[in-house]
């Protein structure tokens, strides 16, 4: 008989919820996902939540498969060599593979005046700003 493999998901964001249902459906495989929030963004929908018309929030268990276990935290070290990751909770995971999938953010524009009187909608902390 083979020994489960464990698998820590960091993100989820698009990337990481697609990888940890994918991983989570082959047989042997535990997967854990990490985010420091307890519900899935949509981000191509924060256009609608800035305009009132959506709130561009689902809970993750509508997106993530009933085997992914959830971890609500934050990973604040990597530990490669232990095959660790350390949680800003005080709590470590431990894994055979890591998949980093922490997304993206928007750059800082250069455009002037921009820093002042621009709001960037790339998250749902800017766009609840906005609303």
């Amino acid at each position: 008989m083979s020994e489960n493999i464990e698998v820590v998901v960091l993100g989820g964001g698009y990337g990481g919820v697609k990888a940890a249902n994918r991983l989570a459906r082959r047989a042997g495989v535990s997967v854990t996902l990490v985010n420091p929030r307890p519900d899935f963004v949509e981000r191509i929908r924060l256009h609608q939540l800035v305009t009132g018309s959506d709130d561009a929030v689902e809970d993750f268990r509508e997106v993530l498969g009933a085997n992914v276990r959830l971890v609500v935290d934050t990973a604040t070290l990597i530990e490669p060599a232990e095959r660790r990751v350390s949680l800003a909770g005080g709590s470590t995971l431990a894994y055979d593979h890591l998949v980093y999938a922490v997304g993206s953010g928007a750059s800082a524009p250069g455009v002037p005046g921009a820093a002042e009187f621009a709001h960037a909608v790339a998250d749902l902390d800017g766009a609840r700003r906005l609303r």
